[in-house]
């Protein structure tokens, strides 16, 4: 899951060395944490957060026995 994140977030920003990705277990759900660099935040999330969902989307359709959490840590 951390390589399909990485392949759809990558080709968005410009600073593709500071993507970092953590993974943790919460309650039995899949949890990612996304942090990029601040220039591109802006670009994660797009016009009224639409980028940051059409994620979420594609992760959580390509899962489908469990919920996957995408955040973003700024």
């Amino acid at each position: 899951m951390e390589e399909l994140i990485y392949n759809i977030v990558s080709e968005i920003v410009e600073h593709k060395e500071d993507i970092k990705i953590d993974k943790y277990i919460k309650n039995g759900r899949e949890h990612y944490l996304l942090t990029v660099n601040p220039d591109d935040c802006g670009r994660i999330i797009g016009k009224k957060g639409m980028t940051i969902n059409a994620i979420r989307t594609v992760i959580n359709s390509t899962n489908f026995s469990k919920k996957v959490y995408l955040n973003i840590v700024e």
